[in-house]
């Protein structure tokens, strides 16, 4: 999740290079086309991972953890420090935040089925947002959760793969997924009275906490 310190630190007047930015467009379109639509590898699912990064001038913290559905309860948190080397741009999160969450998600492939992120699948201009990103770089089953949408909601690349999970967010296919499996997964995931899935709204905890401690305010 992103946070006021982003907003100074990207403002309106950084400007993205255009031979850069046209560049990374390509790459999302290559990236898009890998992603498998399939409930093939939905079946069984027992362990949901949830990432998400928070950012202090150039310093990112990285929550992790991974929430057992037979168990009820987070099994594994994660806290790491790291950089992040690209400011924040729209429809360009992948860049930023891939980076800097890849290596933690690496080291516990292993240690999950699905993994949540908070940010679009494709539900995305490019239809690469950070969870299809992540999904084809890891192989693994992923699924996009935003609090809005990309651009108006009768666009095509939200009309087509993004879907509301009532009045708490939206979310779209990552990768090696459904639409219908992955409101399979948000509703054995997401509390009644709660914003978010319980994964990404304890890895959000926990980089917001860690943050903290190295901002040393509690007010980031």
């Amino acid at each position: 999740m992103k946070n006021s310190a982003d907003k100074v630190k990207t403002g309106e007047d950084l400007k993205l290079d255009q031979a850069l930015y046209e560049r990374l467009c390509e790459t999302q379109r290559l990236i898009s086309k890998k992603v498998v639509v399939s409930e093939e590898y939905c079946e069984g699912v027992e362990k949901v991972a949830g990432v998400d990064a928070s950012y202090c001038g150039d310093s990112a913290l990285v929550g992790f953890t991974v929430f057992s559905i037979p168990e009820n309860r987070i099994i594994l948190v994660s806290v790491s420090t790291t950089r992040s080397k690209m400011p924040y741009f729209s429809s360009l999160l992948c860049f930023r935040e891939g980076p800097v969450v890849l290596p933690v998600l690496r080291r516990f492939l292993a240690e999950y089925d699905v993994l949540l992120v908070n940010g679009h699948g494709l539900a995305h201009p490019r239809k690469c947002g950070l969870a299809t990103f992540l999904g084809v770089l890891l192989k693994k089953p992923t699924i996009g959760v935003a609090r809005k949408p990309l651009g108006r909601l009768d666009e095509e690349h939200n009309v087509n793969h993004l879907r509301a999970f009532g009045d708490r967010f939206y979310y779209s296919v990552g990768n090696m997924m459904t639409l219908e499996a992955a409101f399979n997964v948000l509703r054995r995931t997401t509390l009644r009275d709660r914003g978010l899935p319980i994964p990404l709204e304890a890895a959000h905890f926990f980089s917001r906490k860690a943050l903290t401690l190295v901002a040393g305010d509690e007010t980031v």
